[in-house]
């Protein structure tokens, strides 16, 4: 059975539960809606891509992109949604290839936090208090003018309508 995406205040990913957990009329192979993506795995039209403002591109090497994507589709016209019936495939290597630095990972949740979490920023600090100090972050004036432009919904609305588990966590 599908399992849905989700995170946690720590903004880990992680598969938090079937389909038909969350909607008991669920009926397989419908798609459902994904509150959060895995990661790289995805297909969208073009169009979307660049009018969403793709990739943040201060983040840097990897981590949190997911859920900033996430949440910026739904939060701004989008969904996302697993359809069951396809057929994508990941490889995962027994190593890394490169050097992980963390202090890239925890910029990028800066910069997550910084723009698209609101009012709940405080559930993340209460989790990571060291993410407090966003003074290496970079610049997000960009990322806030997307939102702006895009007329994008709140937290409250992200929470409630699409991943109402978050806030029992």
């Amino acid at each position: 059975e599908g399992m849905y995406g989700g995170f946690t205040w720590d903004l880990e990913f992680n598969w938090m539960g079937t389909a038909s957990g969350r909607n008991f009329s669920y009926y397989l192979p419908d798609p459902f809606p994904m509150p959060c993506l895995s990661g790289g795995i995805l297909a969208m039209w073009r169009d979307w891509w660049k009018e969403s403002g793709e990739y943040d591109d201060q983040m840097t090497e990897w981590g949190s992109e997911h859920i900033e994507m996430s949440l910026r589709t739904w939060r701004c016209g989008g969904s996302v949604e697993a359809v069951p019936c396809s057929r994508v495939g990941h490889m995962f290597r027994k190593q890394r290839p490169y050097i992980f630095h963390g202090e890239a990972a925890n910029r990028n949740k800066k910069r997550l936090i910084s723009v698209w979490l609101d009012n709940y920023k405080d559930k993340v600090y209460k989790e990571h208090p060291s993410l407090i100090d966003n003074s290496d972050m970079g610049d997000i004036s960009a990322r806030l003018a997307l939102k702006e432009r895009l007329q994008c919904k709140s937290m409250d609305w992200y929470v409630k309508n699409v991943y109402p588990e978050l806030a029992k966590t």
